[in-house]
């Protein structure tokens, strides 16, 4: 709820194992009040940035457009979300988006191209969309 309070929940360190603890985080997963996407994305970015890979990806999964509480909603939630996505490009780190909202194809090519977002209708479909995402964007 505004720039001055934007929750970033961390579900699963890179150094932690996947493990009981990890799947009950998982389970839990709520959608929140707002989508914020800026903020998030640029702490995700500096988050990839100190890691050691050849390959970083993020991965957005979204119920819908950027939208807050104050004015950060329509075309400047919109550009906000875009320009932390260059940012995260420049970086080396390729983000994908995953959303179930029927309306993303009037923003989402604009915020992250043409061809890195899948749009899913059913959220059980999620764990192997998220596998055909990784396979396409690492091979």
């Amino acid at each position: 709820m505004t720039r001055t309070r934007c929750d970033f929940y961390k579900i699963k360190g890179f150094h932690e194992t996947y493990s009981e603890i990890i799947k009950n985080r998982i389970a839990g997963i709520m959608p929140k009040d707002y989508t914020r996407m800026g903020p998030a994305i640029r702490h995700s970015a500096n988050i990839l940035k100190s890691i050691e890979a050849r390959t970083k990806l993020l991965i957005a999964i979204s119920d819908g457009k950027p939208e807050d509480w104050d004015a950060y909603k329509g075309e400047y939630g919109i550009e906000d979300t875009r320009k932390a996505l260059i940012e995260t490009k420049e970086y080396g780190i390729h983000p994908f988006c995953v959303t179930i909202d029927r309306e993303a194809q009037s923003y989402l090519p604009h915020m992250f191209g043409e061809v890195n977002y899948i749009f899913i209708d059913d959220v059980k479909k999620l764990p192997n969309k998220i596998t055909d995402v990784y396979r396409r964007l690492t091979g």
